[in-house]
């Protein structure tokens, strides 16, 4: 397969580029997924506009105060290793943990797993119960904001259109006596790709005794990556009793919509939604209750 390449140095080249291309051509950031889905036929276009050499796309920080800002070109392994995201931050570790290899971590990006869309995007559920908010240049040329819940349009599809471009993600410091945990089941230890995910965030009071905010999202188990509101209600105010965590797994597989797929059946994710979740909660409560930080693995 033939096709063009760019790569521009500013955010209005990059955009004129694509813009120009009129849907026939792809922004290529790590390009671990679109060099795939090209080799394999499953995706065609007529160029690739490479955003790697576009000032401040790769930049990251995370402060005390600040919270945590991701360039959309950054590489995961940037973040992987980072003390003060795996402290702060341990779900979104987990979740990138388990993308691909090493090396692929390496020039993978988390910008390029939310565009990329699939409902099992690893980055996803994390990213959503930690409150991201993803900023992005649309079509137009404006730049706007929304949380990373409401990125995903559908299947492969997000809020970007043919011409838009991801520009960064920020996530809030977390509250006092916060944690969250991400976990998700695959056939194979690693370089697979997620049967189900879940994550979830758990405020507590101050006693540790009762659930002041919680979120729960969901991967894999419907057309995008989802919260599980129904199970966050059952768990809010209420003491995080094992008993109430796992009626929380209980709900949650009711609001997902798996499908049957050669990886598993729906009824199978549905299970794994109810185990996972449970998990998660147990782990962010306790994360919650020992100040909220984990130590760097």
């Amino acid at each position: 397969m033939r096709f063009d390449y760019f790569e521009p140095d500013s955010l209005d080249e990059a955009a004129d580029l694509l813009r120009e291309g009129g849907g026939t051509r792809k922004p290529l950031a790590g390009g671990t997924d679109i060099v795939i889905q090209l080799r394999r036929r499953a995706a065609r276009c007529e160029g690739l506009v490479n955003l790697k050499r576009i000032p401040g796309l790769a930049d990251w920080s995370c402060a005390r105060g600040d919270g945590l800002h991701i360039g959309a070109c950054t590489p995961m392994r940037d973040l992987e290793t980072a003390a003060a995201v795996a402290g702060g931050y341990p779900s979104l570790c987990e979740a990138i943990r388990v993308v691909g290899s090493l090396q692929l971590r390496n020039i993978a990006s988390v910008g390029g797993n939310l565009c990329n869309a699939s409902p099992s995007a690893d980055t996803a559920p994390p990213l959503m119960v930690l409150d991201a908010m993803a900023s992005y240049r649309t079509d137009d040329g404006a730049e706007q904001s929304l949380p990373v819940e409401d990125f995903f349009a559908g299947p492969g599809t997000s809020v970007l259109g043919s011409a838009g471009l991801l520009l960064s993600v920020d996530l809030p410091e977390p509250a006092p006596h916060t944690g969250d945990a991400f976990e998700r089941f695959t056939p194979r230890s690693a370089m697979d790709i997620a049967i189900a995910s879940a994550a979830a965030s758990v405020t507590l009071d101050a006693e540790g005794q009762r659930v002041e905010a919680v979120r729960i999202a969901l991967g894999a188990v419907a057309p995008t990556p989802i919260r599980a509101v129904r199970a966050e209600e059952r768990v809010v105010e209420k003491e995080p009793t094992p008993d109430l965590l796992e009626q929380a797994g209980a709900v949650a597989m009711e609001e997902c919509s798996p499908i049957d797929d050669i990886r598993g059946t729906a009824a199978y994710r549905k299970e794994l939604v109810r185990i996972l979740v449970r998990r998660v909660l147990r782990r962010a409560v306790e994360r919650a209750r020992d100040g909220g930080r984990t130590e760097t693995p």
